[in-house]
């Protein structure tokens, strides 16, 4: 079974530090370079099984009014689907994350994060594939001490499960405090080495990862090359 993780960064593109301003109006209105970078992320998302999309906009203005996952769904040749909203501006934008597999999903919960800025999410699914497998897709807050209570929800809905595996947008390091206390928490396995992911055109800092079970396996972990948003994906095989 092979796993992709994306921040996709609702499809602005930011591909250097100067597009946080020069693309600034991405962030609320829609144009033709989204529906080009939508085309890429689905490309390379098309090899893997389960993916998990973190900042993908479900259908505000910003999207064309459009959800993004139906698009990348569409031409990535995923049929199963599930999304969760987080935030919404609106007339602006739905900030959501969603789960894309080739197998059946069923929803388990739609976890809102807590911490002091509303906003963040998880999502939790069981996929009928090869194996009964649940996955968590999340986007944890900025800050350790959010990521910390956040990450211990997380692990308290997981661990009792068999197997799983744990995808998104960490926002911290493998060798950090709330990742370490999830991986104890959850009786969970962090990879061997964490490669950077952020920012996508000079990645310094580990903030994207996939973590399982202790019984389970990840081959081939590495991060991806595609700079099309300003986090790099990170893959990974499940050995089954």
């Amino acid at each position: 079974m092979d796993l992709l993780t994306w921040n996709i960064q609702a499809a602005i593109g930011t591909r250097r530090y100067r597009d946080y301003l020069f693309h600034a109006h991405r962030q609320v209105v829609h144009t033709s370079a989204k529906v080009v970078t939508l085309g890429h992320i689905a490309r390379e998302i098309t090899p893997y099984d389960v993916v998990c999309l973190q900042e993908i906009d479900l259908g505000g203005r910003r999207a064309g009014y459009r959800s993004q996952v139906e698009t990348i769904a569409a031409l990535s040749g995923h049929a199963h689907v599930m999304v969760q909203e987080n935030r919404v501006v609106p007339g602006i934008s739905r900030h959501g994350n969603a789960v894309l597999s080739r197998w059946p999903l069923h929803l388990v919960r739609d976890m809102k994060l807590p911490g002091r800025i509303p906003g963040r999410g998880c999502l939790i699914v069981d996929v009928e594939g090869p194996i009964s497998l649940r996955v968590a897709c999340l986007h944890l807050s900025l800050g350790a001490s959010a990521q910390m209570q956040q990450l211990h929800a997380v692990a308290d809905m997981l661990r009792k499960n068999p197997a799983w595996v744990a995808m998104g947008d960490f926002n911290c390091a493998a060798a950090s405090a709330p990742m370490q206390a999830f991986r104890d928490r959850a009786h969970g396995k962090l990879p061997p080495t964490s490669p950077p992911t952020y920012p996508s055109w000079r990645p310094r800092r580990d903030f994207d990862h996939i973590i399982c079970s202790a019984d389970l396996s990840l081959t081939r972990y590495a991060a991806g090359t595609a700079i099309v948003s300003d986090h790099r994906p990170v893959s990974a095989h499940l050995a089954l």
